[in-house]
């Protein structure tokens, strides 16, 4: 007698709690909440934002603790979005091949969380190249945009001088002039984008204006992305209040 009184009871309250969420609200189940691939972000349902959630992805040698300033800007724009680390594969020195595979499960678990047909994409450094690798690779109407932030397209001289004493690989051969990830196709569903860093205190074995580590022209030199311009930040410093910025009205229209 005493189990039947609390299963009623739990109805009871599941009933309450049901009947009082607005109409339109999509609850997450646990079950996916549990699996959910993001570090940090919040997962809502299509009806509470008119954006589509942002994927972001790290770069070499880092983790998704490099976005804790976008994490605020997202948030104050109500644009909902999904930190990630490749957990999979080896998050900070794995290779965009594996990346791109881990991408690939990602996107589809964010578009189910939220309800939404398609996601952008902001990847800072290697992370764009991860990304471009998994849109080639599975040529997918899944990713509006594709923003690139210091992303080396056509790879660094950095990579093909130090890759033998670099610890972080494999993810460093993907950073070379000669890789193949820097040859990845285009995926024509998508709309890629670039921001460039030029820094004071720039490299003198990149003979071009740079940020440290990748060159104005690696970042640019894809014929089908279309450039956001330039900040004069550094590598490491490329995510900040003025990247974002330059890429806030693309993240507000869900076209």
């Amino acid at each position: 007698m005493k189990n039947k009184k609390n299963i009623l009871l739990i109805i009871s309250i599941t009933l309450i709690i049901s009947l009082s969420l607005p109409l339109g609200f999509k609850t997450i189940d646990i079950a996916n909440a549990q699996s959910s691939p993001c570090d940090n972000g919040p997962i809502m349902p299509s009806t509470a934002s008119n954006t589509f959630p942002v994927i972001l992805i790290h770069g070499y040698a880092e983790s998704s603790n490099v976005w804790s300033t976008w994490e605020q800007l997202l948030s104050q724009n109500n644009i909902p979005f999904c930190t990630v680390s490749f957990h999979q594969s080896d998050d900070e020195c794995g290779s965009a091949i594996s990346h791109a595979r881990d991408l690939a499960q990602i996107v589809q678990q964010v578009k189910s969380m939220t309800g939404q047909n398609k996601v952008n994409i902001v990847a800072h450094s290697k992370g764009g190249l991860d990304a471009r690798v998994y849109l080639a690779d599975t040529q997918t109407s899944d990713v509006a945009n594709l923003i690139m932030i210091g992303t080396p397209n056509a790879g660094s001289p950095l990579a093909d001088i130090f890759h033998n004493n670099d610890p972080c690989k494999p993810a460093v051969e993907d950073l070379r002039t000669n890789a193949a990830d820097t040859t990845a196709r285009q995926n024509t569903n998508t709309n890629y984008y670039t921001i460039a860093g030029e820094c004071l205190a720039f490299s003198p074995f990149i003979l071009e204006p740079n940020d440290e580590f990748v060159g104005v022209s690696s970042v640019e030199s894809l014929p089908f992305s279309t450039s956001l311009g330039n900040t004069f930040h550094c590598h490491t410093s490329l995510l900040n209040q003025d990247e974002f910025r330059e890429t806030q009205p693309i993240l507000l229209d869900n076209r």
